[in-house]
């Protein structure tokens, strides 16, 4: 087949494309005034197709295959763009012209001398494409080129302008020369939301200097008399009444904290903060409780209206809300003490908050105001939701003994406990990949590959079956058409950058250009560059494919899976290989290795037997070795990467003896097993200190062939200012290589989990988003993966996480894994003992993970008691902070599950060192 065609050079055909070969731009302006101005546009195709040409060579350093056989010069670029301006539409310049966002006077100039039909709507259609489009609109706006665009993106575009700078106009040059601005587009800032690049929250906070703010530019219009106080305090109240998320509404709570409006002012807009109440982003709210407490003290706000707004806020998650609710209560009953008990009535509510303390708070409080039958009854409706340190206390104050039947049910101790079992075989036909045997599956499934980029299942059984079935006729192709135009849309191409977070869809459209119209693109990534990552493996892969496609055989790649994960039946691998050796194919060395190394473990004899009768191959014998066989392996030789992946199918996790003595170190998952090792370091800056958590691995990585794949997943370690750290990612954070990466071994995960490690500990506090760190612990959620090793210190890592998406998931592996019998308790609880030594994790954080993990299942108290008994014996004498926390969450399982804590942990607890709330609760555990 085809290698990539080569296009032909491009050849002017007209005058003016003769101009802007050569780079003549006073040629090119002549000739074109030497036509009639309404005949410019019929240059447009001309131009256009010059446009195309020369933009393919900015992205390529190789041009001899491209039409535009050399770099395109300044020159040539400077008539292209007024060629395009002045024979062109509206969205051609709109589309093409991007350098006139830096140098927009060049535009005005030819604007102003020519007004070519390009400028109808070009001001419309350059902001409604692009905010940044802002500095050519202001440009023309300030030369009385157009009138002011009421587009939202002409909102965004001046938000996104620099506060101050030397090299680029800044909003003071905006305003000094258009100071209409500031009494329209300036206030307007204050309607829109923003986008994930441009709102005042992302330009502040990424602005060093804090008098180069959009804050401090308002505060300065304000003090100087440009706009009244009122009216940005209007301004602000509108927008945090929007409950845009919490990131950008932040910037208006704190700019209402900068303003600082005195009560009077503020009294004004009562309604509006009590409204504000209602907010679902806590900022917002904690901003109008602060608020609505200067106001009570200056007796501006009325008490019913008050308690009416404070009822949604006593069941709010967050406790220092429910707390400053409370305390608004107070002062309530302070000054009109006959609303005692509809004080009471909104304080009940506070009893569904999860915190013991704050319980405590509010039972107290309800004791001491009172209540009605009504919030009786609503209280005895609450009272299994209540803490069990609590419920005695409140059933004292209701009228009927109401704990009979009301208390949470008790799980009876008696029942017998999961315990370590035997994982389920990873091969059972439960998760048998489906086999495509039909043209009609075989396209829905390569659509649905398409759309759904991180099924590497799908994608298994998709190249599966294209090999399988090829070659294909002529009405096979036909029904292909859909995919294949969806193909080109998607494979690799130079002037092609989208999806590359798609790399397995974009290998699958390599492929299927290469099948059905011969055409044979270069691979992303190439090993060649450096790029050492599974990029590089599945782009490798692709290419092997394309040259056992060449070999005119009608059979399945040696490496397709044929169960979920990447795993590959042995009997199946064993039948493939026989059958391939029959026909003289010849398969690729990365497919063999792969084949091997993504093989089901096995003992079973039959299946040696079977590899036994194979004729006498290299790749044969690192089958049968593989299986467990025993075979004659040479000492040294270019077979030896077979062995070694053998090595790690036989033996997933542990040394290859026998490779040891005749190989020697070949580094991680070679013929030794990867160990591997964290360390927790410090690093200080201006502002915080970050805690890095570094991956180490022994044996240590080096340089190696890319065909040895087991090894390659451990990028070399390198030194700087005396620190080892890892280079790179060898899945690269992508979720569909995340996931092809631990099907390349799926018996044993170990490198994937330790990478997931070291990406969630050094996010821990959710820095900078990462979705696909979610993958790593989707994992463990797969009743095959045992639990071990690094499995369990990426567990314990993601407990003490921030983002709660990610952490449900770590909670609902603990509690799984847990019942399914592949997780030791004690083993976790010693990996967290390890983190809460150090500064990198927060006992809060496990406090709060473990007491949901405690909610999760009716036996999962017994899980969380379990290890809460040894991760409070952690540093009896100087223990974590936050400690108290995770103390009071075993005095409520201690009292749930009616049992007595063990030995071990009364005798850490006697010796304990801890003030505060924790006091409290080590007396409760110690006398109960």
């Amino acid at each position: 087949m085809a290698e990539q065609k080569i296009e032909a050079a491009f050849v002017a055909a007209t005058p003016l494309e003769e101009f802007i070969v050569a780079g003549n731009y006073q040629g090119m302006m002549a000739y074109l005034l030497t036509l009639d101005k309404a005949r410019w546009p019929q240059h447009r195709a001309s131009v256009l197709r010059m446009n195309k040409a020369m933009e393919k060579s900015r992205y390529t350093s190789d041009m001899s295959k491209f039409a535009w056989r050399s770099k395109v010069t300044e020159e040539q670029w400077h008539c292209l763009r007024a060629a395009i301006f002045l024979c062109g539409n509206a969205d051609d310049v709109a589309e093409n012209c991007w350098h006139y966002l830096y140098q927009p006077a060049e535009l005005i100039e030819l604007w102003k001398k020519y007004q070519p039909a390009s400028t109808e709507n070009l001001a419309l259609t350059l902001i409604s494409q692009r905010p940044l489009a802002f500095r050519i609109v202001q440009s023309l706006l300030i030369n009385g080129l157009i009138e002011r665009p009421t587009h939202e993106n002409y909102l965004l575009g001046l938000m996104s302008q620099e506060m101050r700078s030397d090299l680029v106009p800044d909003v003071a040059y905006w305003i000094k020369h258009d100071p209409d601005l500031l009494q329209g587009p300036l206030l307007q800032l204050f309607d829109i939301e923003g986008t994930t690049d441009i709102s005042f929250a992302g330009r502040d906070k990424y602005t060093h200097n804090p008098d180069n703010t959009w804050q401090q530019l308002f505060l300065n219009l304000c003090q100087q008399g440009v706009y009244r106080r009122e009216v940005l305090l209007d301004k602000t109240l509108s927008a945090l009444e929007k409950d845009w998320i919490q990131f950008r509404s932040g910037w208006f709570s704190r700019f209402h904290d900068a303003l600082a409006p005195k009560v009077e002012e503020m009294s004004a807009f009562s309604e509006r903060y009590l409204g504000l109440c209602h907010s679902r982003i806590p900022p917002t709210v904690s901003m109008a409780l602060k608020v609505l407490g200067r106001l009570q003290e200056a007796n501006a706000i009325s008490n019913s209206a008050l308690l009416a707004a404070l009822q949604p806020l006593l069941s709010s998650a967050v406790k220092a809300q429910v707390d400053a609710a409370l305390k608004l209560l107070d002062q309530t009953i302070k000054h009109d003490a006959s609303l005692a008990q509809e004080a009471a009535s909104v304080a009940v509510f506070g009893l569904l908050h999860e915190a013991v303390d704050m319980q405590k708070k509010i039972i107290t409080r309800l004791d001491k105001w009172g209540m009605d039958a009504a919030t009786q009854e609503q209280a005895r409706q609450l009272l299994p939701h209540v803490a069990t340190s609590n419920r005695e206390a409140l059933s004292a104050l209701l009228i009927t003994d109401a704990t009979d039947g009301s208390a949470r049910a008790v799980t009876d101790t008696r029942q017998q406990l999961p315990s370590l079992q035997a994982l389920p075989s990873p091969i059972s036909s439960q998760r048998a990949l489906p086999v495509i045997n039909t043209i009609a599956d075989l396209i829905q499934a390569c659509a649905h590959a398409f759309e759904n980029h991180i099924d590497t299942d799908c994608f298994e059984t998709v190249f599966e079956a294209l090999l399988r079935l090829a070659p294909f006729s002529a009405e096979a192709k036909k029904q292909f058409g859909p995919v294949l135009k969806r193909a080109r849309k998607m494979k690799p191409v130079a002037d092609n950058w989208h999806h590359l977070d798609k790399p397995l869809a974009r290998e699958l459209a390599r492929l299927l250009a290469f099948m059905f119209e011969q055409e044979r693109l270069p691979a992303e990534r190439q090993f060649a560059k450096g790029h050492f990552d599974v990029h590089s493996v599945i782009c490798q892969r692709t290419d092997d494919l394309m040259d056992i496609l060449m070999q005119g055989k009608s059979v399945a790649p040696l490496a397709a899976a044929t169960h979920q994960r990447g795993y590959i039946d042995p009997a199946i691998l064993i039948a493939r290989a026989r059958a391939q050796h029959a026909c003289g194919l010849q398969q690729p060395i990365q497919e063999q290795v792969l084949s091997l190394l993504r093989l089901a473990p096995s003992n079973d004899p039959s299946l040696r037997q079977q590899a036994a009768s194979l004729p006498d191959t290299p790749y044969h014998h690192a089958l049968r070795y593989a299986l467990g066989s025993q075979v004659s392996i040479a000492a040294k030789g270019k077979d030896s990467a077979l062995y070694i992946a053998a090595a790690r199918a036989r033996h997933p996790d542990e040394d290859d003896p026998n490779l040891i003595q005749l190989y020697g170190d070949f580094g991680p998952d070679g013929a030794h097993a990867a160990r591997y090792r964290f360390d927790i370091e410090a690093r200080e800056s201006e502002y915080t200190t970050f805690y890095d958590t570094y991956l180490s691995v022994t044996p240590a990585p080096r340089p190696i062939d890319t065909v040895y794949l087991s090894i390659l997943r451990h990028p070399r370690d390198e030194k700087s200012d005396g620190k080892i750290w890892r280079g790179q990612d060898f899945s690269g954070g992508n979720e569909s290589q995340i996931l092809w990466s631990a099907s390349m071994l799926p018996s044993c995960l170990e490198a994937v989990f330790a990478e997931g490690t070291q990406a969630i500990a050094n996010n821990l506090d959710w820095w900078e988003v990462a979705w696909q760190n979610k993958t790593y612990l989707n994992l463990l959620l797969d009743p095959t993966v045992p639990m071990n090793g690094c499995a369990i210190t990426l567990l314990a890592f993601a407990l003490a996480g921030k983002e709660p998406g990610q952490t449900a998931i770590a909670i609902d592996a603990l509690v799984a894994s847990w019942l399914e019998g592949r997780l030791e308790a004690a083993a976790l609880a010693n990996v967290i003992c390890g983190l809460l030594a150090t500064p990198q994790v927060k006992a809060s954080r496990y406090a709060k993970s473990l007491g949901k993990a405690a909610r999760a299942h009716a036996m999962a108290p017994h899980l969380v008691f379990q290890l809460l008994c040894t991760i409070v014996t952690q540093n009896p004498t100087a223990p974590p902070k936050d400690m108290a926390m995770l103390l009071e969450l075993l005095n409520e399982l201690r009292l749930e599950l009616r049992q007595s804590l063990p030995e071990h942990t009364l005798a850490a607890l006697q010796i304990m060192q801890i003030g505060g709330k924790g006091k409290t609760a080590l007396k409760a555990l110690l006398t109960g």
